[in-house]
């Protein structure tokens, strides 16, 4: 997938200014955890996203001290 703003502007990673990205969603466990899953979100019947067969990812946060940009970045470890 290319990535695009919702106007349909390109842009790019600004860590390796890639240009291809996998769609997915953010997820919390109700445990204070958040991860990244594959795949548009789909809803079930109760309004809950459906998780069931998605590869999933840690979401590890890094914050700038000088800027206070924030990189959210999908760990497989």
């Amino acid at each position: 997938m290319t990535g695009a703003d919702p106007e349909g502007s390109l842009f790019a990673c600004p860590g390796c200014r890639g240009t291809e990205f996998e769609p997915g969603f953010i997820d919390d466990d109700r445990q204070g955890r958040i991860r990244w899953l594959a795949g548009p979100i789909e809803r079930g019947p109760m309004g809950n996203a459906r998780k069931l067969g998605r590869r999933k990812a840690s979401v590890v946060a890094h914050r700038c001290v000088r800027c206070s940009r924030l990189e959210l970045y999908a760990s497989d470890r």
